[in-house]
């Protein structure tokens, strides 16, 4: 899982642009939606299966589109959250938090607490995950 902003549509494709790394992926969403610029996505990318066939990634996950919580608040959240793993660098320490998390089910639980709504190819959370009061549902 990652947290990414939709940079754009390349050739019918999304780019999203993860936070921290500043890569980019051209990819493909499974659930059909396309988004749009600007966005912040909570999404689990998978690699190209094919590399010489199809070089796009796959959305594998039905998005979480983050709202209300700017760029700036989720880049300060994941400086400030990459503190507490203890990791050789900081691709590795993105790494364990957003695969394991703090605890154990972080991750569950924040989706839960930040629902807002959905629809058939998305769902819209909103908040921040270690402000409680940017949480509808804490």
């Amino acid at each position: 899982m990652g947290i990414y902003e939709h940079v754009g549509m390349e050739d019918g494709w999304i780019r999203l642009r993860e936070l921290t790394t500043d890569e980019e992926y051209v990819c493909h969403c499974g659930s059909g939606y396309l988004g749009r610029k600007g966005e912040l996505w909570y999404a689990r990318l998978l690699p190209p299966l094919l590399p010489e066939v199809a070089t796009f990634h796959i959305v594998f996950t039905t998005p979480y589109v983050l709202m209300e919580a700017t760029k700036e608040d989720w880049t300060n959240f994941l400086r400030r959250t990459l503190l507490q793993f203890k990791a050789d660098n900081e691709q590795k320490a993105l790494y364990q938090l957003m695969k394991y998390g703090p605890s154990k089910h972080y991750w569950h639980e924040f989706v839960f607490k930040a629902y807002h709504h959905h629809q058939h190819d998305a769902v819209f959370l909103t908040g921040v995950p270690d402000v409680q009061s940017s949480l509808p549902h804490a």
